[in-house]
């Protein structure tokens, strides 16, 4: 009796082991059951793209266009603002040889050459240039012109009705005795050197006051015909 209590016990314990056992896997399997299987969203930040941190970067990347624009907006105006290098605090000019400096086209020059920022050996490259080829080319050019305006004078007071034609030893004459009488050498000379003297006004001004002095000529038809009315005149 005493063995079939102790065996009953026995039976007892060991089924409430085996019983516990089988409880214990049960909930470790129901654990297992209710763990939520891993989703996308479960992965780890960084291992796929964020939708509202994508979207932040891109809200980044679209305002860096704006300011690089903006930065390059601001550059002309730093170099519009930036003080000149090339120009000296005053600019010292040489003649060149043979050649003498325009005082007055320097003047003008000198703004101009620090407006474009030239150094001093910039500037006399210009100097030189305009002393030796520029100003020589104007000059010739001047002269040409006003040789050939004078020869014109002188062309029209020969075809002129009042005082050229078949009058115009007589009236040359005339214009000669009224200098000699009331203008000096050096207005001859500067009348002659300059071909003023060939202006058909100013040989009608002396034609007309030699002919209120007297009627006296002075130069032969021959002479006068081979002369311009500044050389009968003003001598030459």
């Amino acid at each position: 009796m005493d063995e079939a209590t102790d065996a009953g016990a026995g039976g007892s314990s060991g089924g409430g082991a085996e019983g516990d056992t089988a409880t214990g896997a049960e909930q470790a399997a129901g654990a297992e059951g209710d763990k939520p299987e891993k989703t996308v969203d479960d992965k780890q930040p960084g291992t796929q793209d964020d939708p509202q941190k994508k979207q932040g970067e891109n809200a980044d990347e679209a305002d860096k266009p704006e300011d690089k624009k903006q930065g390059d907006g601001e550059k002309p105006k730093e170099e519009k603002d930036k003080k000149p290098e090339g120009a000296p605090e005053k600019y010292e000019f040489k003649a060149t040889e043979g050649v003498e400096l325009d005082t007055e086209a320097l003047k003008d020059f000198e703004p101009l050459a620090r407006e474009l920022n030239l150094n001093q050996e910039q500037a006399q490259k210009l100097v030189d240039m305009y002393g030796t080829k520029l100003l020589p080319m104007v000059q010739k050019q001047q002269a040409e012109a006003w040789q050939k305006q004078t020869e014109g004078w002188a062309e029209s007071v020969k075809a002129d009705k009042e005082i050229g034609g078949d009058k115009l030893n007589s009236n040359l004459s005339a214009a000669q005795r009224a200098l000699e009488q009331f203008g000096t050498p050096e207005l001859k000379e500067y009348l002659n050197g300059t071909g003023l003297g060939n202006h058909p006004e100013l040989v009608k001004t002396f034609i007309r006051i030699g002919k209120a002095m007297s009627e006296d000529n002075m130069v032969t038809g021959k002479e006068s015909g081979q002369r311009s009315a500044a050389e009968v005149l003003y001598g030459k």
